[in-house]
């Protein structure tokens, strides 16, 4: 009898545990579902889906009011439209002001213009940027005023950030100690953070606030190739912190992928399903079925290491600081090098090219000259020399008559 109640206690206790386990997994299922960061990249998907660049006046008004409810109606952002080539494009704007200012700014930016619905690109960006922007506002010991730009028309090459930029004053530029940059954090197989192609003392800060990002390797993908006046092209550069930089401003980019694809040693993903890119296949329900719960902390790693590094005490050093780690583009990655090595080839060629041009001259003629059996020196006849009268000696050497004209007179 007490082998049985022992056994039902056992059993008890097993399906108790299996019961409260799977409760537990419907839990954590469900948790990622009702997330901040799924309902917003599932809500940019579901209410403005086509997002395609010209076509974007309502989708910047959408963004706009939903940052004024995201502050509670604190601060309202405004829309900037720029030229583009038939129509016009829409940046969504916003400034949070530093408690204490002390004249600087930084830029977080994240491009909403998509193909489609852009779920991943960029989606999951604009959601991140959104939620550091609700919590940067609430915080308050912000050292730094903070500029959000939600930029339009990146997808047609820059166009949104490129007129940001154009409408910035060199104060202005100078005033800017970081650009952030979030673009297609969520799809990836790993999150990447991209500063410089060598290690700067930024890129160790924020990488430092979460376990789950890491510096995009700097010995792959890099080509020495020209490409938006870097002299050297890569994945990174294709994304609205590149007209910054080269304006001299420090970036931060983060995106999603891989880098053991080839040849170009970059992906979204291993998995097919997943490298869905600028397709129609770039949708939130694709997201949410391949990636689930891991989309979500993706973009809660990116929001937090950039709320956490902005807080951060030694942010504002480390970014003033940061002008100074910067590659100089003009040395270094402009193609000066590659010119010098093509004109010095060049030259070579130039000069092989007249050898051999007068070695096949030589040989033409060789080919087509007579061949004389006369010999170069020999001892030439009197008759070859001087000038004979008609009279002339049988053999031997003729009279000096015949060969020297005499006066008259002799002796």
């Amino acid at each position: 009898m007490k082998k049985a109640v022992l056994f039902a206690i056992v059993i008890s206790i097993v399906l108790t545990c299996s019961i409260t386990t799977a409760a537990f997994a419907e839990t954590s299922a469900a948790d990622y579902k009702s997330s901040q960061a799924y309902t917003l990249v599932k809500e940019i998907c579901d209410e403005i889906p086509d997002r395609q660049a010209g076509k974007n006046e309502q989708t910047a008004i959408w963004l706009q009011n939903k940052i004024g409810e995201l502050t509670d109606g604190g601060i309202t952002a405004e829309v900037q439209r720029f030229t583009l080539v038939d129509t016009f494009g829409y940046n969504v704007s916003v400034l949070l002001p530093a408690k204490v200012s002390c004249g600087k700014q930084i830029i977080i930016g994240a491009h909403y213009d998509a193909e489609g619905q852009g779920a991943g690109d960029n989606a999951a960006g604009v959601a991140a940027a959104l939620m550091i922007m609700q919590r940067l506002y609430k915080s308050d010991v912000l050292p730094i005023d903070v500029r959000f730009v939600l930029f339009d028309a990146e997808e047609s090459g820059f166009v949104g950030s490129q007129s940001f930029l154009a409408a910035m004053t060199q104060t202005d530029i100078d005033n800017t100690l970081v650009m952030f940059n979030l673009d297609s954090i969520a799809n990836g197989d790993n999150l990447y953070l991209w500063c410089e192609n060598k290690r700067t003392d930024l890129a160790e800060l924020i990488t430092s606030k979460s376990d789950m990002l890491r510096e995009k390797p700097y010995a792959k993908g890099t080509f020495n190739l020209a490409n938006y006046y870097y002299g050297y092209t890569e994945i990174p550069q294709n994304s609205d912190h590149t007209p910054f930089r080269l304006a001299g401003i420090p970036t931060a980019l983060f995106f999603s992928g891989t880098y053991d694809a080839k040849p170009w040693n970059y992906a979204e993903s291993k998995d097919p399903n997943k490298n869905v890119m600028n397709s129609a296949q770039d949708t939130f329900d694709n997201l949410d079925k391949y990636n689930g719960a891991q989309f979500v902390d993706k973009i809660n790693a990116v929001v937090n290491s950039v709320e956490q590094t902005v807080l951060d005490d030694e942010f504002v050093t480390v970014a003033v600081n940061q002008r100074a780690q910067l590659v100089n583009l003009k040395v270094w990655y402009q193609p000066w090098w590659a010119r010098l090595v093509c004109a010095v080839v060049f030259a070579i060629l130039v000069v092989l090219a007249v050898l051999y041009y007068r070695k096949l001259q030589k040989n033409a003629i060789l080919g087509t000259a007579e061949v004389k059996n006369n010999s170069v020196f020999s001892t030439p006849q009197a008759e070859n020399i001087f000038a004979f009268g008609d009279k002339k000696t049988d053999g031997g050497n003729p009279p000096a008559e015949d060969v020297f004209t005499f006066d008259d007179k002799k002796k």
